[in-house]
């Protein structure tokens, strides 16, 4: 995506649960849902805090460039928002012992014990 230089977020607005709407000093829209990046399974507990519809709404802009919460616990850069796409978070890895029946496991590393 190429976005030019001079670009800012104009505006970002709270919709709803975890809906937030950015309006950029070029005309562009984008909202952005976050509850499944929040909610993805194995997510990191300093992200899911943010389930509490209370902390969520308490986000910051800096520089009208960037997104965050508290001490920047949680941030996305401005390519982020301009786009509207999180990260996708890993899928949940599905394990089937012999004999027994499938396990799901967040996030395994590689050469974890299993």
């Amino acid at each position: 995506m190429n976005i030019p230089n001079d670009v800012r977020i104009k505006k970002a607005t709270y919709m709803g649960d975890y809906l937030i709407r950015f309006a950029f000093t070029d005309g562009h829209v984008s909202e952005i849902d976050f509850y499944p990046f929040l909610s993805a399974a194995g997510q990191n507990p300093m992200n899911s805090q943010y389930l509490d519809v209370i902390r969520f709404r308490e986000f910051k802009l800096h520089r009208n460039v960037d997104i965050y919460w508290d001490d920047w616990e949680m941030c996305f850069r401005f390519e982020t928002l301009y786009s509207g796409k999180l990260p996708k978070m890993p899928k949940p890895l599905r394990i089937r012992a012999k004999g027994s029946a499938t396990r799901v496991v967040a996030h395994a590393k590689p050469g974890a014990r299993k």
